[in-house]
Order: structure tokens, then sequence, then C-alpha cells
């Protein structure tokens, strides 16, 4: 056996007791004092949510828009030809878009892609007048905007850094207190320091897994309701939850690489054939014509739209919406970008960074205009009280009332359920791999962090996403989200700053 078979043997990893313990007891004492007082809690989040969005919503908006020129400076600049690895790209054209596809269609995505333009004609921007015609044209822009170049694009440079770490250093980015040896140095990056920045990061990611578990959970259940009539509790919420952690337990102790492999297969390609057939029975041509309004009116109140703080009238829109979703996109960031990282590999940096805008903000505007298309054509039609429904049965059924709707609605509504179910399941697999990972010492690629670890992540996620159910309506799962945002805010920064000035020093630009 040669060095090379000898390094990438998987072998036997352990916890790292200081990135281990202190999330953990975060995480835990956080949620215990949700539980002691639910409604002391909910006050708290409207506060800190209040506290974060005003005074700080321009953060957020700036670092979106300097990411996001610097974008523009990756493609045009000393680096756009430049290799993330001397390999030929591990994956055909095709393949990596398909594979970015795939990233993003998790149940959360569906279940904002399916209310969120509600949300938006109801309590419209720029002080439109509810339900309007004007409310209604920038429903979907703004979605399209929320989910387009713009954010796709401020994750190049994190993706940019990520790669050349790993494909370029040769580094091994399991924590993202490795990336930041060239700044802070070694002594640094592995004390103190470094320990602090990658509990931020893991706190962050735990509250961002167990918010996208929150939105999940309940449009399962509402399925299950809708299909065999099993009242809708919280009780149900918390079996459901178990049941993915024991079906993820299972994959883990068995291996079942593969058949973790088949589940997302099966939601991809399940994804593509409901957002067909949305498409075609919930009308193609409405939806065309309004994507194609949409667009221009994005194009046309992009730079308004990007710097919109509504500081005088202060209405509320920029903070309820998008500061929220420039923090869930920083939240995610690190994890989303070593994963557009890790399959980049061979790729020049303006291959990845037209790739990644390309790719992934096509994929997200089938999706958002897809659902959000119907979802507007229903009330347009009078076919549905979506504000009565809400607030007699909540959110989550509202959506499926949206899916129900359409023709042959027990087929769309079982395929919805398949779908939710599936992409939750992948969801928890990655989160508890992801975090098993970056709590294991010494771990590298090729290992493989132990059974208990990873289901015990996937319980304590499980956890929280049933605390923020407890919690109800959507204002403690935008806190969490704002919440985990802050400190990555900073810790994105410290690592694009970071590759940057290690580029810089190994003349990587020349």
């Amino acid at each position: 056996m040669n060095n090379s078979e000898k390094d990438n043997t998987p072998k036997k990893v352990g916890i790292e007791p200081k990135v281990f313990y202190p999330s953990l007891i975060i995480v835990a004492i956080l949620s215990y004092l949700t539980v002691r007082d639910l409604d002391a809690s909910n006050q708290v989040i409207n506060a800190v949510f209040q506290y974060i969005t005003n005074d700080w919503g321009w953060a957020f908006e700036w670092y979106m828009v300097i990411m996001f020129a610097f974008w523009f400076w990756l493609i045009f600049g000393p680096f756009a030809n430049k290799k993330l690895g001397e390999e030929a790209p591990e994956f055909s054209t095709a393949s990596w878009i398909f594979m970015m596809f795939a990233s993003c269609t998790s149940a959360a995505v569906l279940f904002w892609g399916s209310i969120e333009i509600y949300y938006y004609i109801s309590t419209p921007p720029f002080h439109l007048a509810p339900y309007s015609v004007g409310a209604k044209e920038y429903g979907l822009a703004y979605s399209l905007f929320h989910w387009g170049p713009l954010p796709w694009a401020t994750y190049s440079f994190l993706s940019v850094a990520f790669g050349y770490f790993m494909f370029v250093k040769k580094i091994n980015v399991i924590r993202p207190s490795g990336t930041l040896e060239p700044l802070i140095g070694e002594k640094h990056a592995k004390g103190f320091v470094g320990v602090i920045v990658d509990n931020l990061y893991l706190v962050a990611l735990i509250l961002a897994m167990g918010t996208s578990l929150g939105l999940a959970t309940p449009l399962v259940t509402e399925c299950i309701q809708y299909l065999f009539g099993v009242p809708h509790t919280l009780e149900l919420d918390a079996i459901v939850i178990s049941c993915w952690v024991v079906f993820n337990a299972i994959c883990v102790a068995f291996g079942l690489q593969k058949g973790v492999k088949v589940a997302s297969d099966v939601r991809t390609y399940l994804s593509i054939i409901v957002l067909a057939w949305v498409f075609i029975v919930g009308g193609a041509t409405f939806t065309v014509n309004y994507f194609t309004d949409s667009v221009g009116l994005l194009l046309t109140n992009f730079s308004r739209m990007m710097f919109y703080t509504d500081a005088v009238a202060q209405g509320g829109f920029p903070q309820a919406w998008t500061v929220f979703y420039w923090a869930w996109w920083i939240v995610y960031g690190i994890q989303m970008c070593i994963f557009l990282a890790r399959i980049s590999k061979g790729r020049t940096v303006r291959q990845l960074c037209l790739g990644m805008v390309g790719g992934l903000t096509t994929s997200t505007w089938i999706l958002w205009t897809i659902l959000g298309s119907n979802t507007l054509n229903l009330i347009n039609k009078g076919t549905l009280d979506i504000p009565d429904l809400i607030a007699k049965y909540g959110v989550p059924r509202a959506i499926i009332e949206t899916w129900a709707a359409l023709p042959l609605s027990t087929v769309t509504i079982w395929g919805f359920f398949i779908l939710c179910f599936i992409a939750t399941l992948t969801l928890i697999n990655a989160c508890s791999y992801t975090l098993a990972m970056s709590t294991c010492k010494g771990a590298t690629g090729y290992d493989e962090p132990p059974v208990w670890v990873r289901v015990g992540w996937s319980v304590l996620v499980g956890v929280i996403g049933i605390i923020l159910l407890a919690l109800g309506g959507l204002k403690p799962i935008q806190t969490a989200i704002l919440v985990g945002g802050c400190p990555l805010f900073f810790v994105n920064i410290l690592i694009i700053v970071s590759f940057m000035k290690d580029a810089k020093k190994n003349h990587w630009k020349d």
C-alpha cells in the first residue's frame, strides 16, 4: 500500500472538545431559556427582531451590495482565469448545474415559494395599497430579487476562497478557523480566536437548520391531515421529526450512502416533475407573462430595491423581508459555499462565478415563478381566501390549499408530501454530517464521523425545530436566522480577507 492509499484510508475519529461542547452547551441553554417561558421568549424575540432589522438592517444591505460589486471584479479581475486546482473538472457542466439545482430545492424553499408572494401583495413595499395592481406587480419581482442574481453573486467570493484553500493550498476545510491562518496566524487560528469563530459558525448553523426544519415539518403534517385526516398538532410535528431522525440514524448506522444518494436523486427528479405539473395545470400562459413583466419591473427598480430601508415612513417591509433574507443568505454562506467549491474543482474563477449566478438563478427563478404565479392566480380568481385560511388554520394549511386547488388534488398532494418528506430527510442527513465533521478532531474528506455524533446532532436540530414550532408563527424563525446571521456577517468577511492576503502573498493572480 502506497502513501496516498494510506492517506485515503478511512480512520476512526473522535470529537473535538473545544468546538463540540461549547456549541452544544450554548444551544442547550438557549433551548432551556426558550422552553421555560414561551410567552417571555416571544417578547424577547420580537424585541431582538426589531433591534437588528431597524438598527442594523443597513449593514446587511451594504454587505450584499459590496459583495455584488466584488463578483464583477472576480469575473474581470486578475483572478478570472485562475483554476481551482490543476485537475480537470470533476463533473460535466450539465451535471455541475444539476447538482446546484438539487442544492436549492429543500422543503423550506417550497414553503416560501408557495406563500411568499401573498405576504408581498398583502403588505406591499413602497406604501402601495394591499392587493392593488401595483402590489401584485411587485409580488413576483421581489421574489426574483431576493432569490436572484444578487444573492447568488454574493456567494462567489466565499466559494472562490474555499476553492482556493481546498484545491490550491490543499488544506482540509472542515471548520472556518482553518481558513483564517493567513490572516491571524497559526497560533490564533488554532487557539482562542479560532475556537470562537468555529463555535459562532456551529451555533448559527444549528439555528439555521432548526429553522428549515421548523418550516418543513408543518408542510408534511398538513399533508398527513389532508390525506389521512389526522389532526395537525405539535405532537404530530414531533412524531414526524422523530421519524426523520430515525431514518437518518438508520442510514448512518448501516452506512447506506447509496440510499442517501438515491433519495437525493429522487428529490431532484420529483422536484422537476412536480414543478412541471404545477406549471402546466396552474396557468402556463399567465405564469410566462407574469414572469416577463416581473423581470422588467426588477430591472427597472433594481437599485431602488437594493438600497431600500424605508427610513422615513418606516413601513417595515425591507426589515421584515429583505434584511431577513440577506441574513438567511449570510447564515448559509459558509456551508453552501464549501459545497459549491467542492463540486467546482478544476474550474476557473470566472466559470465558477458565471455558473453559480446563471445556473442557480435559473433554478430558483423557475421555482419561485411557478409556485408564486400559481398562488397569485388563485387569489385573482377568488379560488382561495388565503387571509381567512391563515387566520383559522395557519400558514402551512394555506400553502397546502394552494396545492390542493390544482387538478387531481389527491395525486398532487401525494407528490408534494413525498417531495417534502424526502427533501427534509436529505437536509437532516447533510446537516448532521456537516455538524459531525465540524466537531470531530482530525477528520478529513475520507473519514466518517462517529455514528453517535451524527445521530446526536440530528436529534438536537430536531429539538430546535420543535421549539420554534412551539413558539408559533414566522417571527421566531425569522429572528433565529437574524441572530445567526449577525456573527457570521463578520466571519464571512474575515475568511475573504484571509483569502485575499494569502492569494497575494503566493502571487496566485500572476
